[in-house]
């Protein structure tokens, strides 16, 4: 497996894993992404404005088959956190999705790890990921994935973690610090 920025040529993908996700989501009775937003195309010129800058990224199977999805920068969406937290140093996961043939092997932790390196590695104290607000089966996962707070959207960088040696740790940890605002 190998991790690569997406190109524009990677649009077309990117749009079916999450269109593949929306459906699944939907035979589940889960809301998420049952409706572009704003519309079908902003959507997609949004997505494509980020692959334009650099910030998304795919997961490919050594078939070269994409796999996996992240989307990762500064954007911190005023609906999920407070100003106070959109001030702290931090990089945030939109539309981590996993190509359902791959779902259940641990992709998508696996790419949050890889996020929260590479948010540490820019600086960032913290790796916040965008959880729609009503998936709560999304938002059990991230817990079972090692939140140990009632908050699973935030996962800790190793920037500045020691483990017990007092050596850097070599993987995020995953704790939230929520402000006191």
């Amino acid at each position: 497996m190998r991790i690569t920025r997406a190109t524009p040529d990677d649009l077309g993908a990117l749009v079916a894993f999450r269109d593949q996700a929306a459906a699944w989501l939907a035979a589940d009775g889960i809301d998420q992404w049952q409706e572009p937003w704003p519309t079908e195309d902003l959507m997609v010129e949004g997505m494509l404005a980020n692959i334009e800058a650099g910030e998304t990224f795919i997961v490919w199977d050594d078939h070269d088959t994409p796999t996996t999805t992240i989307t990762i920068n500064r954007f911190a969406k005023p609906e999920l956190w407070t100003p106070d937290e959109a001030a702290e140093p931090a990089l945030y996961a939109h539309k981590v999705t996993v190509d359902r043939a791959y779902g259940g092997h641990g992709l998508g932790a696996e790419l949050l790890d890889w996020a929260g390196t590479r948010a540490a590695d820019e600086g960032a104290d913290w790796l916040r990921v965008d959880v729609w607000t009503t998936n709560e089966r999304l938002q059990h996962y991230y817990l079972r994935e090692g939140s140990p707070t009632s908050e699973p959207s935030c996962w800790r960088t190793t920037r500045r973690e020691r483990c017990s040696s007092g050596q850097p740790s070599t993987s995020p940890r995953r704790t939230c610090k929520r402000s006191s605002a």
